[in-house]
């Protein structure tokens, strides 16, 4: 038996990849790398300016802190660190000023004021007014618009001015 020959003519010719035709497209198939390289640089510099607006604010958010620990130190209180209080509270007072006499709050200063045990030991005591102390000079620097309503929470409750 013969074998038929392996070799025909067009499989000795040499096949050709398709041409890439990097060097005959137009110029501006670029321009999508462009269009996102300028927006990337667009947003870099809003992000900037709103930083730089940003540290401006938290001048301001300092000199409220300053004045805050000022309080807490005439009212014999513990002394606050004026950086973490000024990024917690901000210029507006953070969530303290959100609503004060807010369920959720008035809820968890009901919580703070009990006899620290857990589960069916736990029960209300009489605490010191200096608990409500801070709280009270915070909405005082923060936002003074809202205690009357928190003096109207506080009243409620029994607090001794020993402690």
């Amino acid at each position: 038996m013969s074998t038929p020959a392996t070799g025909s003519a067009s499989d000795d010719a040499v096949s050709v990849a398709p041409v890439d035709d990097l060097h005959t497209r137009p110029e501006n198939t670029h321009l999508t790398l462009y269009l996102v390289a300028f927006a990337l640089f667009v947003g870099l510099a809003v992000w900037g300016l709103v930083a730089f607006n940003q540290d401006k604010r938290s001048e301001q958010a300092n000199r409220m802190a300053t004045e805050l620990a000022l309080r807490f130190s005439a009212a014999g209180l513990a002394p606050l660190d004026i950086d973490a209080t000024a990024r917690v509270l901000g210029t507006d007072g953070g969530a303290v000023c959100a609503d004060p006499a807010a369920a959720l709050n008035e809820a968890t200063l009901d919580q703070q004021i009990v006899s620290g045990a857990a589960g069916p030991g736990i029960r209300p005591i009489i605490a010191a007014r200096n608990l409500v102390v801070g709280e009270r000079l915070v909405l005082e620097v923060y936002c003074p618009e809202h205690l009357a309503d928190f003096d109207a929470t506080i009243d409620d409750l029994k607090l001794t001015d020993e402690g």
